[in-house]
């Protein structure tokens, strides 16, 4: 039989990457698995450079909002952000994204009242970059098939981004289609944004959820990441200059818009698996706005936190899955792949 066994471990030897976690020392270790671990400290603070960012804007009903948001958060805009992000030179490597941002204000355990955009979804197409936020800063990001497309028109700069003029975006997950959406930029004025655009007094925040083994204490962490990037941030990537500039770092060159005539064609559906379609539909399509840039994350602040007790009585009646009573569940199909 012959055998092949590469011992060699890419980036490493040729010294484009720094060794294993293992190799260090196994407190750099900050994503489960010790031997083969997703996230290291060495990706820390999370760096982005040109990436591409397209954000739909909707209104949706005050209500519906409402019922998707943690308690500890108050809703500032019906005006939401549907967008998709294409990661191209990250730390964690190239992937896909797409998610939904809301304007919320919360009152932290300090007194202080802090405003964010505040993410209900977020779909991902790589495993590292979703527990690299999922863990740590409570990004509810799940894995999902995205596909983000720019073309014809003028010649591009070379990336392949805001030279061209029309757009198509695609997004499945587990065998369901959740979100496509096609149409050719206009470059028309928007009538409308979320809050945080471009208000740097938003920071962004996240619902962290912790969940002992035994299901009887689950803690709730409010997660804030302020606009700004601070002076230690600055100084632990070698680049002071950034000191006081906002994290995200857009590129004024690259925007292009769309008007809600010029979408030509916009479907957003719930599957058996997703909620999304059937939580947040539209009520008025106002645009797309698309642009390259750059950004910077950090660690981040816990503003707030409870912390949920349950009885045995309680887990007695939390937990009503009966092996084969929703049956529906059983008989969907299987993903392609599997």
């Amino acid at each position: 039989m012959a055998q092949l066994n590469v011992t060699s471990v890419p980036w490493i030897d040729s010294g484009d990457a720094p060794p294993l976690a293992l190799d260090r020392d196994k407190r750099d270790i900050i994503s489960q698995g010790i031997a083969d671990p997703l996230v290291d400290y060495d990706i820390v603070p999370l760096t982005y450079t040109n990436s591409r960012w397209s954000a739909f804007f909707y209104r949706v009903d005050e209500a519906a909002l409402r019922r998707i948001l943690p308690k500890c958060v108050e809703l500032e805009d019906d005006v939401v952000e549907f967008w998709y992000v294409d990661h191209l030179h990250t730390g964690l490597g190239p992937y896909g994204e797409m998610g939904v941002t809301v304007s919320v204000s919360a009152k932290g355990h300090d007194g202080n009242t802090y405003y964010a955009g505040y993410y209900p979804y977020m779909y991902l197409t790589q495993d590292a970059a979703v527990f690299a936020g999922r863990e740590p800063f409570g990004f509810p990001k799940k894995i999902a098939y995205i596909v983000t497309q720019e073309h014809g028109g003028k010649e591009d700069d070379g990336y392949g981004g805001f030279g061209n003029d029309y757009f198509n975006f695609t997004m499945e997950r587990r065998g369901y289609l959740i979100h496509t959406a096609t149409g050719r930029y206009d470059d028309a004025e928007l009538p409308a944004k979320p809050s945080f655009y471009g208000d740097p007094k938003y920071g962004r925040m996240n619902l962290r959820l912790i969940t002992d083994p035994s299901l009887t204490t689950t803690k709730w962490d409010l997660t804030y990441l302020p606009s700004e990037v601070t002076k230690a941030t600055a100084a632990a990537m070698g680049r002071p200059e950034t000191e006081g500039q906002h994290r995200f770092q857009l590129k004024p060159e690259s925007i292009r818009t769309a008007s809600a005539g010029a979408i030509r064609s916009w479907a957003l559906t719930a599957t058996p698996f997703d909620n999304l379609g059937a939580m947040m539909p539209v009520k008025e399509l106002i645009g797309l706005m698309s642009f390259n840039f750059d950004l910077i994350i950090p660690g981040a602040d816990t503003i707030w936190t409870q912390t949920i007790e349950r009885t045995a009585e309680d887990i007695g009646d939390l937990l009503f899955a009966t092996p084969y009573q929703y049956t529906m569940r059983h008989r969907f199909p299987k993903p392609p792949g599997v």
